[in-house]
């Protein structure tokens, strides 16, 4: 467990950086969504680090990590939006002209992004990084084995059951629950990812089922802010007030199927992880007896 922490940091680390000088050279929607992936999946390894590690290190790995997602946000938004309003635009006349403040919308914030992501510096981050992989070799040397998995163990059943508990407080007239459901989702699921070599029940289906479930919430928050941009658009341009609220409502009626869909697939999260009812990692066997 620690070994594999300690090399998935140093991999994770490596592919991150690549990414990043990638984004940062040749700028592009494919460059962006690579350097998003790897920030993430760089963060769940510091994250899994955290259930053996002192906090000082990761907090500040974290919030580095945390601000280079951020430099994404607007464009991404933006860019996912003109793809759902360019499929309108022939039934809803409004959607020609908020598509077109959108492509606009998108060059200022390519732009910014652009500027943004050059002035990323990750030298104190790699610092940070390779005191973080230093304690995880030396702390394996003094953990027994078992006691690591139990650890790691721990910390995702607690990821899990945060989840399971947002998710149980889901509402349907109220979509920001399911977005921090979300949210606590996502970290579990990069955390599972991170940890399935370990983990022979994680397999390309589970995955597969787990990246859908949380397209469906995805989804919900996509048209959440599509909405809030919408209202900014009609708010700042001149147009007429009936195809304005006719697209409105067709988002408004999109995001409540939505959740709805949702609703019906919400008790799917108790099969990403099933790992607890099959029993503790350290009792699964290998072709050759040993405990693994």
């Amino acid at each position: 467990m620690l070994k594999h922490l300690a090399d998935s940091l140093e991999t994770q680390w490596r592919r991150y950086r690549r990414r990043l000088q990638r984004c940062q050279e040749r700028f592009s929607e494919e460059a962006v969504h690579d350097s998003r992936v790897e920030t993430r999946r760089l963060l769940a390894t510091v994250d899994l680090s955290g259930a053996f590690l002192p906090d000082d290190d990761l907090r500040k790995a974290r919030r580095a990590l945390k601000r280079h997602l951020n430099t994404f946000n607007q464009l991404r938004d933006t860019q996912v939006q003109l793809v759902y309003v360019e499929r309108m635009t022939r039934a809803f006349p409004a959607a020609r002209a908020f598509r077109n403040w959108l492509r606009k919308r998108e060059s200022v914030f390519a732009r910014q992004t652009r500027k943004a992501i050059k002035q990323v510096r990750i030298k104190r981050l790699g610092r940070r990084i390779a005191r973080l992989e230093e304690q995880l070799r030396r702390c394996r040397k003094r953990t027994p084995r078992a006691s690591a998995f139990e650890t790691a163990w721990r910390a995702m059943d607690q990821a899990f059951a945060r989840v399971a508990r947002l998710c149980r407080r889901v509402a349907a007239a109220d979509s920001a629950t399911i977005h921090r459901t979300r949210v606590a989702f996502k970290r579990f699921r990069y955390m599972v990812e991170a940890l399935s070599p370990l983990l022979p029940a994680v397999n390309d289906q589970h995955r597969h089922a787990m990246r859908g479930y949380q397209s469906m919430m995805g989804d919900i928050q996509d048209l959440e802010v599509l909405l809030a941009t919408l209202e900014e658009f009609v708010r700042g341009k001149k147009i007429a007030d009936q195809p304005a609220r006719q697209l409105r409502e067709e988002l408004l009626r999109r995001r409540q199927w939505l959740i709805q869909v949702y609703l019906n697939a919400a008790g799917k999260l108790r099969d990403f992880w099933p790992l607890a009812a099959s029993g503790h990692p350290t009792q699964t066997k290998t072709n050759e007896g040993r405990t693994r």
